[in-house]
């Protein structure tokens, strides 16, 4: 699932999927999210280790955002930090504590800073640990969005990554990773997703494996038609494995083995549709088998060469967006430089063509 992260942050990053992300993760609870409350925050965070000598981490998420949530009756304030992730992983809830620890310290020393300046803290507790009794840090919800077509196996608690009895884990520090899972999730909870782009990649993800299923989805789910259509289809098509481009390195005639699933499905209905149409005409077996297997290599032909020019062109587009996005959120061009290399597996060149591309057209 290549370049499924990067394409899955573009995707995540926009309004509308965060909103409903949020509001899938938190239906058992009764709050959603205010729309319009959104604000956009810094990313990166840095966890200060002073022993054995002064380190510095930097913890990244992939989207980060302020928001409101509200049941009706109450209304409180959430920090969202969304993870990304096109494969399992075994240490997302440890990453999810560590996420959480760092945005309270970064709570913390801001906190202190604001009491030294209006010289607030009186007891030398107070001022060892620059927060009062009154002061409470908005909450950090670490969500993770899994786009991988297999069920998500890795451990939803920190405890549950530790090895000690079972007793003892309600005494250890804990942090639940809370994981969308689009390959776990039962159709009928896929449905309870309001329409848009989030329900058609999960639906998407759902039926890779069912064409016939997606399809029908396709042509009557009203979530395949959102305007933001380019960043879902950039979703679906890695999802679903139509951007394959060793396909251009196979012979002619092996063609229908190296298509996804949903594109053997199409060649095969096409194929069935040339041979009724044959049958129809009353043309003889020789000329019908010839019409059907030159008209099935034709379409074979035409998917191979445009997924070949669509991919080129879709894949420039995706890292244009991906730059961007980024240059929208102030980052240095340094680090996009840095980041579209590692996350489309660019050399330096390549990715600096990119972003002066990206300059010319703005």
């Amino acid at each position: 699932m290549k370049n499924m992260d990067a394409a899955g942050k573009l995707l995540t990053a926009l309004p509308e999927v965060f909103s409903d992300l949020v509001d899938f993760a938190l239906r058992k609870t009764g709050f959603k999210v205010v729309r319009g409350s959104l604000k956009e925050r810094n990313v990166e965070a840095i966890a200060h280790l002073q022993k054995p000598k002064r380190r510095y981490k930097k913890v990244s998420n992939d989207v980060v955002k302020e928001l409101e949530i509200t049941n009706g009756a109450v209304t409180a304030k959430m920090l969202v930090a969304l993870e990304n992730q096109s494969s399992v992983s075994n240490v997302m809830a440890g990453r999810s504590l560590l996420a959480s620890a760092v945005r309270w310290d970064d709570w913390r020393r801001e906190t202190k800073r604001n009491h030294k300046a209006k010289k607030e803290l009186k007891t030398p507790q107070e001022v060892l640990d620059g927060v009062l009794p009154s002061d409470r840090m908005m909450p950090t919800f670490v969500l993770v969005v899994h786009f991988g077509q297999e069920a998500w196996t890795g451990p939803l608690k920190f405890t549950d990554t530790l090895d000690c009895p079972p007793e003892l884990k309600p005494m250890l520090a804990e942090c639940p990773s809370c994981v969308i899972s689009f390959y776990n999730l039962s159709i009928e909870e896929i449905n309870e997703m309001p329409p848009g782009a989030l329900r058609a990649v999960a639906k998407s993800i759902h039926y890779a494996k069912q064409p016939e299923k997606l399809l029908h989805e396709w042509e009557t789910d009203p979530s395949f038609k959102p305007p933001r259509l380019d960043e879902m289809l950039d979703v679906i098509a890695i999802a679903i494995g139509m951007n394959n481009k060793l396909m251009k390195q196979h012979k002619e005639e092996d063609m229908p083995k190296t298509l996804s699933v949903v594109e053997q499905y199409l060649f095969k209905r096409a194929e069935a549709r040339v041979r009724a149409e044959s049958r129809a005409e009353g043309r003889e077996e020789g000329r019908a088998e010839g019409r059907v297997e030159g008209r099935a290599e034709g379409r074979v032909e035409g998917i191979m060469k445009g997924r070949v020019e669509g991919e080129a062109k879709g894949e420039a587009r995706l890292m244009q967006k991906y730059i961007q996005n980024r240059r929208n959120r102030y980052l240095p061009e340094s680090q996009i430089l840095e980041d579209l290399m590692s996350d489309f597996e660019l050399d330096e060149a390549k990715a600096r063509q990119y972003m002066e591309a990206g300059l010319a057209k703005a």
